[in-house]
Order: structure tokens, then sequence, then C-alpha cells
């Protein structure tokens, strides 16, 4: 589980880009032609959406709800996730699915600015997007509703709703499971002192159990052990026995001083340790990268363990 820094510069610029576009298409859904700013992007063609009930026209007549909605942090989502629960016009408004197939702004570029290259909830699958230089869109994450739309429209659109992730994560385990604030891991809301630790133990001969615990004071244990069944991540992680076989190999062949004798072993390379590192792993070894590459987070916490970093 990797928190995504929302101080982040590409994702202040994500989210105010966000902001900027999906305001006005709401804007423009509810009021129609009576709406006259100009549009943010050229060529824009909403439809106007009719029969909007008035409690919903004049709850978005305020700015600050707009913002509520669109670009409020899970917290503030959190508070007004029931609004116009039942409210048709409220689906339409915020339909999803409509959202990706507009021309002008969708997934694709919502996934293109956030740079998200795996999956925060797993940190086993790449997540990047592909977009040729003629446009084609070829790969994207898909987006995970933390809190579900079908329970909760008026979050369908909600920039710290839509959280870049793997198929295997979004669909195959998380899906429409109830999730908590309280309970729950959200990549967009920090949790103090939350700094899982991967680990291994011997199962029998040259078999291993990949753990999961964690290290130090840590008050919220309970959310800890509920976000790893959430997201079945100690079984899912299984699959992985092999990466830490290779690593406790490198320990036993060549010592705790593997990093150092690979760079000596670069003769007139000038790398930093940093470096060497990724090339010897595949892997980063600063943890504000851990999101750049699959598996970074179990690799360094399993050499760390081994003494070879």
């Amino acid at each position: 589980m990797i928190p995504i820094d929302i101080t982040k510069a590409n994702i202040i610029e994500a989210r105010e880009h966000h902001y900027r576009i999906m305001r006005y298409i709401i804007l423009k859904k509810i009021k129609g032609n009576q709406f006259k700013e100009k549009p943010p992007l050229k060529n824009m063609k909403i439809q106007y959406i009719s029969r909007v009930s008035d409690s919903i026209k004049k709850y978005f007549e305020d700015e600050d709800n707009l913002k509520r909605v669109l670009i409020g942090l899970p917290t503030e989502l959190d508070s007004i996730k029931s609004k116009f629960r039942k409210d048709e016009g409220i689906r339409k408004i915020f339909h999803y699915d409509n959202w990706l197939s507009y021309d002008k702004y969708n997934a694709y570029d919502l996934a293109k600015k956030l740079d998200i290259p795996t999956c925060p909830y797993c940190n086993r699958t790449y997540t990047k997007t592909v977009i040729t230089q003629k446009g084609e869109k070829i790969i994207r994450p898909e987006f995970d509703h933390w809190f579900p739309k079908s329970e909760y429209p008026l979050l369908a659109l909600s920039f710290y709703n839509l959280i870049p992730s793997c198929h295997i994560c979004n669909s195959n385990v998380k899906g429409g499971k109830k999730t908590d604030l309280k309970y729950h891991f959200h990549p967009y809301n920090p949790i103090n002192n939350f700094n899982p630790i991967f680990s291994y133990e011997l199962k029998d001969y040259d078999s291993y159990k990949i753990k999961i615990g964690f290290r130090g004071e840590f008050d919220e244990k309970e959310k800890f052990e509920k976000s790893l069944k959430l997201f079945e991540l100690e079984n899912i992680y299984q699959a992985h026995e092999d990466e830490v076989k290779d690593l406790i190999k490198i320990r036993q062949a060549y010592s705790d001083k593997y990093i150092d004798m690979l760079n000596d072993s670069l003769e007139g390379v000038n790398l930093s340790k940093e470096e060497v590192y990724r090339l010897a792993f595949g892997v980063h070894y600063e943890e504000d990268k851990f999101d750049r590459r699959p598996l970074s987070k179990l690799k360094k916490d399993i050499l760390t363990e081994l003494g070879i970093i």
C-alpha cells in the first residue's frame, strides 16, 4: 500500500485541471444555454440535462459545494457521500461511463496527468498510460471508486475518489466492497506512522511465506489489518515467493557486500549507490519513488532484513 503524495506538483496540477473542466461540464449540464462561461477546452459539446431538481440546482450554485464534490479531500467526500443518493438526476450529471467517452477530457487524460505508474494498492503491477503521438489511446489504469459509485453517485467523478489502480485490485479483489475511512487504507488519505513492512519465514525446505506487518508505534492496527484483508495482499503476495528466493540466494552467494561488490566491478562508470541498486534489483531505493517500479517496497524490505542494504 503506497500512499499518493497530494503535495506533488503533478498531482496538484491534475486536480486543478480536473476541477476546471468538470466544473464547466456539470454547470453546462445543469444550466444549458443559460451558462455563458467560455469552455476551458475548444469545441466542448455538453448535453443539457432536463428535469434536474431545484434542490440540485441550488446546491451547485454554491462554488464551495462544487469544489467539495469535485476536489474535496476523502474526509470531505465521506461527509457528503449520501447526498442526493436516490436522485436520478445526480446519476445523469455524474455519469462515469459517459465521461469515459468524452473526446476532450476523459480517464486517459486524467491518468496521464497523474503519472502514477504502479498500483497504489498493491505495488505489484504497472498502471502506465500509453497514448500515441497520433492521439491513439492504448492502455491506462482502471479507476477504482473508493466510495462505490453505485452507492454514492454524487462522488462518481470526484478527483480523490478516482484511484488509478490495476485490474486485479479494482475489479477482482476490491470491487464494490464496503469501505470506510475509519478502517481502510485510502491512497489519498494519509495515516500517521503507516509503514507496512514485508518479511518472510521459512515454511519448509526452500519454501517461504511472505508476511506483512509493521514496525514502531502504530495506533491504527485495526485499520492496517482490515486493509490487508480488503485487498487480500498477504495472499496475493505469496505469488512472489520466487522474488524472495532470488534475494536470499544473492545473500548466500555474495554476502552482505553485494551492492559494494557490484559497484566496484563497474570500473569507469560513474553511478550512484541508488543507480547501482536499481540496476541490480530492477526497483527504486528511495521510498518516494516506490510507485515508479512494481515490487519496490517488497524488495527493499527483504533486502534490509537480509542485511544486503
